[in-house]
């Protein structure tokens, strides 16, 4: 991998909201523009963090933290890019994906140093792939035939999968159980009691329940539907939730995540100031719906 020196020119661009226009506006469209520059803000951060060069070749844990954070890094951009296109009835979705990556990365991070949460991790992980494994044994068995291309080229991938994680034999994997991974209600309690209410609302348009449909794509006027194809529920908490969680969530865990002491010591007061200009721009906006 290549890597770069950082200059002035690549550090990311910071947003000043202007605080007196959001408390004088009657239309959240200012406060929309100040969620999708501070999003933006934040995720190159996320970018630049990511691709950090470690002091040390990464081993597999910290090679599991840096590929977390770059997983984030790609979730907010998806984010950004849905804001940019106003399509945007997958954002409690793609958001509910960025609060679990950032809960497993918490909790990652709050290993005791034997590397146990993170072999859990990973054979929790794996689990998956042990019973697609069981399933091509079993479809190879009932044909009483030779294996298919694609079956082998599916075992082939599993088996490199697990090498990489340090597994040589997925199928001597236990179940879940027996694992003792902790469930994603769990592991996001660990970002703060009211955020694992924000990731279940995800679940809604994640499998099309009855608000994802009528709130992003159904009309109901006069007592009656009618299809929508066009419009979508755009509102600035989402982004701002996810601006102010991530970029805490590195200036929590930066230490661990940033190569260096002289590197860490840099970030810190910039992420934390973004994480305060963004929470001052959802305070001003909770006053405003409440107004």
């Amino acid at each position: 991998m290549q890597y770069a020196e950082i200059g002035d020119a690549q550090l990311s661009q910071v947003y000043s909201p202007d605080m007196e226009a959001l408390k004088r506006t009657t239309t959240e469209s200012p406060y929309m523009e100040a969620a999708f520059y501070l999003l933006r803000e934040a995720t190159h951060w996320f970018s630049i963090i990511g691709a950090l060069k470690p002091t040390t070749p990464l081993g597999r844990n910290d090679a599991i933290l840096r590929g977390l954070l770059v997983r984030t890094c790609k979730l907010l951009r998806l984010t950004l890019r849905e804001l940019n296109e106003r399509e945007t009835f997958q954002q409690l979705s793609v958001s509910r994906d960025a609060i679990e990556t950032l809960a497993t990365l918490v909790y990652l991070i709050g290993d005791d140093g034997t590397g146990d949460r993170f072999d859990k991790y990973v054979m929790n992980s794996l689990v998956a792939e042990r019973e697609l494994l069981q399933d091509i044994q079993r479809n190879i068995k009932d044909r009483n035939g030779e294996p298919w291309p694609i079956e082998e080229r599916m075992r082939r991938s599993i088996a490199a999968t697990a090498k990489a994680a340090g597994i040589d034999d997925v199928s001597k994997l236990p179940g879940r159980a027996r694992i003792g991974y902790p469930s994603a209600e769990e592991r996001i309690k660990l970002l703060g009691p009211s955020v694992y209410i924000g990731y279940r609302m995800g679940s809604v348009e994640t499998h099309g329940d009855w608000n994802d449909i009528y709130r992003n794509h159904l009309l109901f006027e006069d007592g009656e539907f009618s299809p929508n194809l066009s419009s979508y529920d755009v509102r600035p908490q989402v982004p701002l939730m996810l601006v102010k969680l991530s970029v805490s969530v590195l200036l929590d865990n930066i230490e661990r995540l940033a190569p260096d002491e002289a590197t860490a010591g840099f970030l810190e007061p910039l992420l934390g100031d973004l994480v305060r200009r963004a929470g001052e721009v959802d305070a001003h906006h909770e006053r405003f719906l409440d107004s």
